[in-house]
């Protein structure tokens, strides 16, 4: 047993308080009132101090307490317990309020590459302590790293079957077709298949869940796009149409990225749904950090709804 254990095993709390009160403030006087209680309880428990561990710690013989040198070295193990315990206190409050930890987030490039960092911005502002560790991944990815426990949570679109997972709703809104500023149809209230046929087409990659979305929507109005381009994330689309080099569909997050950016987004009937949930591990209780984020993370989704047309952010 180390010396600090063995002092702690031989004294209780208040008596290691006393003495190190009346070490600090240099009188039973002074180290009552840190202390807020009488002078004779404080003398009383530093008698019992040098009664458990059969040690003097303090001289009496010119009518006050007068630290001996063994009360010297007792002090430096007391203070490193004392500066233990702070640690503690401060870590705890540090937790309560979300200041320390890390946080594993994986999003959809549809989210990952815009809303989130806003978030994080906001978040880390007010808990700069924080570690915060981003991976944009691909939705079945996402919901197989929650199910694993990889990850504190996820955003992602649906649809999800794993089990092991917890899903809430973070939003369930519209695709709209996004063109440059200068395009015929940007001035154009509703967009309908058959009007995008001649225009050279942005399209989503087959490894994304929009893409299959909106291929069946053409399929089954029978009209054949244009198609030029492919791209895994709406930003990329997005960047691609400010460039004027076609259209697409972008979600409306991306919409609000770059509406200043000489990118329009028309309602496209009929709807594409773009649902995206919040995804975290069953059996592993959420952190206070992660529910600070998802707390500031739904402010900025809230946010942008204010952004963009609110037809186009209906179900936020």
């Amino acid at each position: 047993m180390t010396s600090r254990k063995k002092i702690e095993a031989r004294l209780n709390v208040r008596q290691l308080e006393a003495f190190r009160a009346l070490m600090i403030a240099g009188t039973a006087k002074a180290a009552a009132r840190l202390l807020g209680i009488s002078q004779p309880a404080v003398s009383k428990l530093i008698e019992l101090a040098e009664k458990n561990l059969k040690l003097t710690l303090f001289d009496r013989s010119r009518g006050r307490l007068t630290p001996t040198p063994e009360a010297g070295l007792l002090f430096e193990e007391v203070e490193k317990a004392f500066v233990a315990v702070d640690k503690i206190h401060e870590i705890a409050s540090d937790i309560r309020s979300a200041n320390t930890g890390t946080l594993t987030i994986a999003a959809l490039p549809a989210l990952g590459l815009g809303l989130i960092p806003r978030a994080v911005a906001r978040f880390h502002n007010a808990h700069a302590r924080t570690r915060i560790s981003i991976n944009i991944q691909t939705s079945a990815k996402i919901e197989e790293w929650v199910a694993a426990q990889q990850i504190d949570f996820g955003i992602a679109e649906f649809p999800f079957g794993r089990l092991g997972v917890d899903i809430e709703d973070f939003c369930r809104v519209e695709h709209v077709l996004a063109v440059p500023a200068a395009h015929p149809l940007a001035k154009q209230r509703v967009v309908r298949p058959a009007d995008v046929a001649d225009s050279p087409f942005i399209s989503l990659t087959r490894s994304t869940v929009g893409r299959h979305m909106i291929d069946q929507i053409f399929i089954q109005a029978q009209v054949e796009r244009n198609m030029l381009l492919e791209a895994q994330f709406t930003a990329v689309i997005a960047s691609m149409i400010a460039q004027g080099i076609g259209i697409g569909f972008i979600d409306p997050f991306t919409a609000a990225d770059f509406r200043d950016k000489g990118v329009v987004a028309l309602r496209f009937e009929p709807k594409i749904e773009f649902h995206v949930g919040i995804l975290h591990p069953t059996h592993r209780p959420m952190s206070r950090v992660a529910r600070e984020f998802l707390a500031v993370l739904r402010a900025c989704r809230n946010e942008v709804q204010k952004e963009i047309p609110f037809h186009l952010t209906k179900g936020i």
